[in-house]
């Protein structure tokens, strides 16, 4: 991961598959993982070797997104397509996906998870965000920079008019995208009984 030469962009060199050329006197010294960025009407995908710098800062400190070699699906048809570049503004970004290292184990602190589900066009997100222990939990959100992330997260999406829905792990999302967002119960993201708004999540 590394930065653009554009100024206030975050480049990301993708790769399309996860295979690669084997050589044996080259050992990658960070692994190879899935990295999803979801746009409003597309989601742009590839493989990635992800730093140990938190993705969280660096989508903030950022004014835009610049992926190479990149698969994209746009979400009204949902064929995927390959493109040599993409530019993504941070305004346009609904969400960011990637299962890489977690930050600095001396920098964490003590949290209280809380429930909450947020939609964004055609998305709906379910995850825990942690706030510090007797924070109102979106208080907190609102006082936090635009790109926010949420644990043991679930993503659902309309993709050329069929409903998906992934458990992801942490995702990192925009909640200045968000169409509205909600505390619930930890059943509620467990059961699948969350429905989008209508009129908003469908393309």
């Amino acid at each position: 991961m590394e930065h653009a030469s554009e100024p206030g962009s975050l480049h990301v060199s993708l790769q399309r598959l996860p295979e690669e050329v084997f050589e044996p006197d080259s050992v990658a010294d960070t692994p190879l993982v899935r990295f999803v960025a979801y746009t409003r009407h597309h989601r742009v995908y590839g493989w990635v070797r992800l730093r140990a710098d938190r993705l969280t800062d660096l989508l903030n400190a950022h004014d835009s997104l610049v992926l190479t070699d990149v698969q994209t699906e746009g979400l009204e048809d949902g064929e995927p397509r390959s493109m040599d570049r993409v530019l993504v503004a941070g305004d346009d970004l609904v969400a960011v996906h990637a299962s890489g290292p977690r930050g600095d184990a001396a920098l964490r602190r003590r949290t209280r998870s809380h429930a909450i589900a947020l939609q964004a066009g055609h998305y709906l997100i379910g995850g825990h965000l942690h706030t510090d222990p007797g924070a109102d939990p979106l208080a907190s959100l609102r006082d936090r920079p635009a790109m926010v992330p949420l644990t043991d997260a679930w993503i659902e999406y309309w993709s050329g008019g069929t409903r998906m829905k992934q458990a992801i792990g942490t995702i990192i999302v925009n909640r200045h995208q968000a169409d509205w967002i909600r505390v619930v119960s930890d059943e509620d993201l467990v059961d699948g009984t969350l429905r989008p708004t209508p009129g908003i999540a469908c393309p």
